[in-house]
């Protein structure tokens, strides 16, 4: 099994290695070489969620079989600073080679389902492709900046694509992120657009999101304006599911680009809506609560305050998150971010006890709570439904708080 292991690893190294031999072959790839896509189902964590994609080669190079996978999806999840970078947008992944075989079996393990499309490219189109994922896989070339949005393991695949099919070569671009519209000027491949228009960015992820509804809410208040914006016609493929649709309807020179989907690995997870404890069940027998507590507080004062303290305290800490995401990370779609209307940091001021200064601070955030829930469908950024509940609490909470210093004032 040892010597087994040692020999697949240096085939690996053999097909990173054929890049530097650029002038010495003009053909690296058989006339039997295949290109495909697959495409692998969402799974239970937040990093899986939205499904995964990559790309297959299987040829036979040396006498050997070569079945390797082009992974853009490597991160390093025990870098030291990994969650820093993660909340700063600063987030790097990479391109990675590895064998079929161990890719399929870690998905096997996972219950996941895996399906394939095989390109229908022409040879210089597979040797272009091949070119392109050998530069990038270099040292150098492979590490790239993730956006979930814009570029991902799923939106460099149709990347990839465009650029093996281009109507001339793309090297002069480099690896780093290129822009939709530079691409575009070159495509070659004919996208039916199958995907639902009219859907926005936050539209398009919860369908996802829905069987992690902790995650949802968090997501959702952490996410601005920006991704209520509508997809554009190829902003679709940002998510593995999409660009396999894209994919079966696509055409390159008045011909299909891809083979129908094949399932290579049958999908046996099953992913559940946990209901009764998402936010906003949760939240609204807190409000419930903090209204019983609010009418009898004569008898239960320290039971009201501690409640309303509560509320105080996670809505101010809220606000920093939504704060330093805005103004102080590399993220775009954390911008312009209405949450801030009941998520302010003035309530942690509001905690420090009943001062006659709060009153006007008091009637500012009544009425931002209030603008919270009239306003909240025709909103510019669609708020989470949990919102409610917790924006009548504020506004129960701040009215307590003026009457309260009016008194003291008094």
């Amino acid at each position: 099994m040892k010597n087994l292991q040692l020999l697949k690893n240096a085939l690996l190294s053999l097909l990173l290695a054929l890049a530097a031999f650029h002038a010495a072959s003009m053909t690296r790839l058989t006339p039997n070489a295949k290109f495909s896509v697959l495409t692998c189902s969402p799974g239970p964590d937040l990093y899986s969620l939205f499904g995964h994609s990559a790309f297959r080669l299987q040829d036979t190079l040396g006498g050997e079989l070569v079945d390797v996978v082009f992974n853009y999806g490597v991160f390093d999840a025990f870098d030291d600073g990994f969650y820093v970078k993660f909340a700063r947008g600063k987030l790097d992944y990479r391109l990675q080679a590895e064998y079929f075989d161990e890719f399929l079996l870690g998905y096997a393990r996972e219950g996941r389902g895996v399906w394939e499309q095989e390109l229908n490219l022409t040879a210089l189109q597979k040797e272009r492709l091949f070119d392109l994922l050998q530069a990038n896989g270099r040292e150098g070339n492979c590490v790239y900046r993730y956006d979930f949005f814009m570029d991902n393991c799923s939106s460099r695949i149709r990347d990839m694509i465009m650029r093996a099919t281009a109507i001339e070569p793309t090297h002069r671009l480099g690896f780093r992120y290129v822009s939709l519209d530079t691409l575009l000027e070159l495509n070659e491949v004919t996208f039916k657009h199958p995907c639902h228009q009219g859907t926005t960015y936050r539209q398009a992820i919860q369908k996802y999101l829905d069987y992690q509804p902790w995650s949802d809410f968090g997501i959702d208040i952490a996410l601005g304006q920006p991704c209520d914006r509508v997809i554009g016609d190829y902003g679709f493929m940002f998510l593995p599911d999409s660009l396999m649709r894209e994919l079966e309807t696509a055409q390159l020179n008045g011909q299909m680009l891809c083979q129908p989907p094949v399932e290579i690995l049958p999908n046996r997870s099953s992913l559940t809506i946990p209901f009764l404890t998402s936010p906003l069940v949760l939240f609204t027998c807190w409000l419930l609560f903090h209204c019983w507590l609010f009418f009898r507080k004569g008898l239960n004062p320290i039971f009201f305050k501690m409640s309303q303290n509560a509320l105080l305290l996670a809505t101010g800490i809220a606000s920093l998150l939504v704060l330093f995401l805005w103004f102080f990370t590399d993220h775009t779609t954390t911008q312009q971010n209405w949450n801030l209307l009941w998520a302010s940091p003035l309530n942690l001021l509001f905690i420090l006890g009943y001062k006659r200064w709060m009153r006007p601070l008091l009637w500012i955030q009544i009425g931002a709570a209030v603008l919270t829930v009239i306003g909240f469908l025709p909103m510019p950024q669609s708020l989470h439904a949990a919102v409610l509940p917790i924006a009548l609490m504020l506004i129960i909470t701040y009215s307590s708080i003026y009457r309260n210093s009016r008194n003291i004032g008094n």
